[in-house]
């Protein structure tokens, strides 16, 4: 094998890292890959975007992204995770973390313990069948068994045993007569 000049060597050593502006993104294959920008009239296409286990996300057009050829080998790229600096989801305090979408929904963890969840249109938890939903106009829970509950502004009602109690401005509406007592316990 022949011995490398200094040039050549230093343009083998240029290319093993090079910074992109990615195009466009695909998520429907194994891994996500992206048409990249990466020299004055370069364009490499479908280069395969490193993301870590258990976090995905797909960027907007125009992000930036660190590309590494894997063996020095230019036609054998990888992308690091793309980045998007213009809707970046900034001052973080020390020791926080958050997830976020270009539309300003996100999970912020804050450094005391704080959730802090935003949703520019809603909510929605599922364990197992038991679902809860938040949406702008209310709040609503339905149980496994069908129980559920539900408030809005100026009203609630809480469902369950085809029984119902419902509050609201008007008044309180049951479904049987009231027993009065003490408060009941957790499991009723």
């Amino acid at each position: 094998m022949a011995e490398l000049t200094d040039r050549e060597a230093a343009h083998v050593l240029r290319g093993l890292i090079a910074r992109g502006v990615v195009r466009v993104t695909r998520d429907d294959g194994e891994t996500q890959t992206a048409d990249v920008d990466v020299w004055k009239s370069v364009t490499r296409e479908k280069v395969e975007v490193a993301q870590p286990f258990g976090l995905a996300s797909r960027p907007p057009a125009n992000g930036v992204a660190l590309l590494l050829a894997v063996g020095g080998d230019q036609g054998d790229l990888v992308m690091l995770p793309i980045s998007s600096p213009g809707v970046r989801l900034g001052n973080l305090g020390e020791g926080e973390a958050a997830l976020y979408a270009v539309d300003g929904t996100r999970v912020h963890v804050k450094a005391d313990g704080t959730i802090e969840i935003l949703a520019t249109k809603g909510v929605r938890v599922v364990v197992e069948d038991n679902v809860l939903d938040v949406q702008p106009g209310y709040i609503r829970g339905r149980m496994k068994d069908g129980s559920r509950f539900a408030a809005g502004p100026g009203w609630s009602k809480l469902a369950a045993g085809g029984h119902f109690v419902a509050a609201s401005s008007a008044g309180v509406t049951v479904s049987v007569p009231p027993e009065v007592g003490q408060e009941p316990g957790a499991g009723i």
